[in-house]
């Protein structure tokens, strides 16, 4: 029955996701049984089922029985996806500033020893700072009460399955590869910016051998909006975890996502329009570096190249917020 499907939907989403489909499978058959004992062969009807449903108790007391585990700093039902979050964010960690170390030891290898140390450093100071930052967040979360919401009244002791919400439309539900995927590309975003901005730009080869790296952007400018930098990886991935908490469009998490993206907008347009934070000397060095030099409409078609590629960054930035925007609205009002 339909309220069957509910309560096993509001017990389950609050479980780790790799207990989910055993214990719903477990407590269907439980609710069978319970239903078979109370009616004695006789047909269910609504009644019988919401008799046993208020006999198993509220959704919530019942997950914390299956989960067997006590409160944290982080409540329980946050704590799964605190340590989701926190194994992402360190495994993009690893994975950017690794590719950071190998580009680095390609163009200096005579100086690989100090890019290791310089490695292993940066991974433990980044790894450290993300698990504090991770670890505030979620714990602010958790003190103004943004938990996951299935609909019933958390701090009520009296409740009764026709309070049940319906198990959300499979289009409503957010993949865990979305939201991963999202937080993966803030880390690479401010670890490629801010730690690696040295090597983010055109290699150049002679005789099968990197020589020199153009870089696309001006390091000295970066470290001055590096403050500005934090800010937008740091909404990305709040942005990203209120999606793996909350689980689903709702209309709330419709508009948080339209704030935070309207913050991400305005915050990368005003850093990317700035025309001090690209290479102002990209076309000469470019120019400088090629043994044989580019005639004058090679250089101009790379220069129009390179002038307009900044304006497009921000573009193509811009259409992915707005697409990411009207597709959680859209999902969100899904009936």
């Amino acid at each position: 029955m339909e309220m069957i499907d509910k309560y096993i939907y509001a017990v389950t989403h609050r479980l780790p996701q790799s207990q989910r489909a055993d214990i719903a499978q477990e407590l269907r058959g439980l609710i069978e049984d319970m239903l078979v004992e109370r009616t004695n062969g006789h047909p269910v009807d609504q009644e019988d089922v919401e008799s046993v449903l208020i006999e198993l108790g509220h959704p919530k007391d019942l997950a914390d029985k299956y989960r067997g585990s006590k409160r944290y700093l982080i409540g329980p039902e946050l704590f799964h996806s605190y340590l989701s979050v926190l194994k992402i964010v360190f495994f993009a960690l690893l994975v950017a500033m690794s590719v950071v170390f190998i580009i680095e030891s390609i163009i200096e290898p005579r100086s690989v020893i100090e890019h290791l140390f310089g490695y292993v450093t940066s991974v433990i100071s980044a790894s450290m700072q993300a698990f504090v930052w991770v670890t505030i967040g979620f714990a602010i979360a958790q003190y103004k009460g943004v938990v996951l919401n299935v609909g019933i009244a958390e701090k009520s002791d009296k409740w009764s399955p026709s309070d049940l919400p319906p198990v959300p439309d499979q289009k409503k539900r957010i993949k865990r590869g979305e939201a991963i995927t999202g937080i993966v590309f803030s880390i690479l975003f401010l670890v490629f910016l801010h730690s690696s901005n040295h090597v983010f730009g055109v290699m150049m080869f002679e005789d099968g051998e990197l020589v020199d790296v153009i870089p696309f952007l001006n390091s000295v400018r970066i470290e001055q909006f590096i403050n500005i930098i934090y800010v937008i990886a740091v909404i990305g991935i709040v942005k990203e975890g209120l999606k793996l908490i909350i689980g689903k469009w709702t209309k709330k998490l419709a508009v948080y996502n339209l704030i935070l993206n309207a913050i991400t907008l305005i915050l990368f347009s005003f850093l990317f329009k700035d025309q001090a934070i690209w290479n102002p000397d990209f076309m000469q060095q470019l120019n400088q570096v090629s043994k044989a030099d580019l005639n004058q409409d090679t250089y101009e078609l790379i220069k129009m190249i390179w002038l307009q590629s900044k304006t497009w960054v921000v573009i193509g930035f811009t259409i992915v917020l707005i697409i990411d925007t009207v597709s959680g609205f859209y999902k969100a009002y899904l009936k």
